[in-house]
């Protein structure tokens, strides 16, 4: 029965907070608010900017090394039995460094 009351009570506060940010939030509806937002670019024009590739591999690059940093810290505070997958993963992240080199995906200039 308390369970079911604390849960109640937590779906009415939530709610309450809902409405509340709904009714007292400032609602612009001009051109620039309602329009899809293109990277920084402004979408309002004739003339479209084109995005770079280049930006988008850059941040593949850092999203699949930041998740790899996460598999790390799994591995780190394991037992003694995990360090073959260690050097897998280590020698994985090695060759996938080296495969970006070679291809030239590492150079910052445009």
């Amino acid at each position: 029965l308390v369970l079911i009351m604390v849960l109640l009570f937590t779906l009415v506060l939530l709610l309450a907070f809902y409405v509340i940010n709904f009714v007292l939030s400032i609602k612009d509806m001009g051109k620039n608010k309602i329009s899809a937002f293109e990277c920084g670019f402004a979408s309002v024009g004739k003339i479209q900017n084109s995005f770079s590739i280049h930006f988008f591999i850059m941040m593949l690059m850092f999203v699949i090394f930041d998740l790899e940093i996460v598999m790390f810290l799994g591995i780190l505070v394991s037992d003694l039995s995990s360090y073959v997958s260690f050097l897998l993963m280590i020698f994985f992240i090695l060759g996938g460094f080296y495969m970006e080199w070679w291809y030239g995906k590492l150079v910052w200039v445009i």
